[in-house]
């Protein structure tokens, strides 16, 4: 009973779901209301709809976004595995390998250093626009903060843990299991929960050099024919695309990240 008491305290304080929602979507409307008011006293260029009149051309382009949406989705999604699977694999050789470790990070910063909008068009001239492009920069875009997050998470483990696991003669399976993963996986959560959105971004910058579909390329259409409304819609949805990510990974996270939570609610 007093478990389920404070859990239910946790939820309805500022730590719990309600506590990180309730803010961001109080300063959402005050400035929906605020633009608003500004578009209807004449305050605000052109360049800026009021969000009446986003609200207006969203059930007619229902249809479009979802067609495009699945294609920078996929291309993203696809790009975010591959990364992953790829800076997990390095951080386990720098770990592995103390003398590359360094050289490892190198490469992720000197990647990281370079604007997606630069690389999205050598690779564009490489593997053409299309959704192979997509893939390539979503990947890209999402590799530093994973790799980076892999290599911190797998070294965070206590001291005083891996002295017992050594004394214990715990194979190299059962510390990667009970000790280093668990360790890991806060880092790990922290850098899915980055990458996502970038990856999305990385998408959304390869689908402007040159696609007939996927979210960047609706808003070049939109541009082109000075359709203000359309391109805040489909703006604003990658937008909540890359919250809505960023909030399914950190629900997940409170899911599998579960140690700790008995002794707090304890007191």
């Amino acid at each position: 009973m007093s478990g389920a008491l404070a859990r239910s305290g946790r939820f309805w304080s500022s730590g719990g779901w309600l506590g990180a929602i309730l803010p961001p979507a109080l300063v959402l409307l005050a400035v929906g209301l605020a633009v608003e008011w500004a578009k209807a006293a004449g305050l605000l260029p052109i360049t800026i709809p009021a969000p009446s009149q986003v609200a207006a051309v969203a059930p007619a382009q229902a249809a479009d976004l979802w067609w495009h949406a699945q294609s920078t989705l996929r291309n993203a999604a696809l790009g975010y595995v591959i990364s992953a699977f790829v800076a997990f694999t390095l951080a386990g050789v720098a770990l592995s390998l103390a003398r590359a470790e360094r050289p490892i990070l190198s490469i992720g910063v000197a990647i990281d250093c370079i604007p997606i909008i630069a690389l999205a068009p050598i690779f564009a001239v490489w593997v053409g626009a299309g959704p192979t492009l997509g893939v390539v920069i979503a990947g890209i875009a999402a590799f530093f903060p994973l790799l980076l997050g892999a290599v911190q998470g797998f070294k965070a483990t206590d001291a005083n843990a891996r002295e017992l696991f050594h004394v214990m003669a715990a194979s190299r399976w059962q510390r990667l299991r009970l000790l280093s993963w668990p360790s890991a996986l806060p880092f790990i959560f922290a850098a899915f929960k980055i990458a996502a959105p970038l990856s999305l971004l990385g998408a959304l910058i390869a689908e402007w050099m040159g696609t007939d579909r996927g979210l960047g390329a609706m808003i070049i259409y939109a541009l082109f024919s000075f359709n203000v409304p359309v391109v805040w819609l489909t703006i604003l949805t990658v937008c909540a695309i890359s919250a809505l990510a960023y909030g399914l990974i950190a629900l997940v996270e409170s899911r599998v990240v579960t140690w700790g939570t008995d002794a707090e609610a304890g007191g």
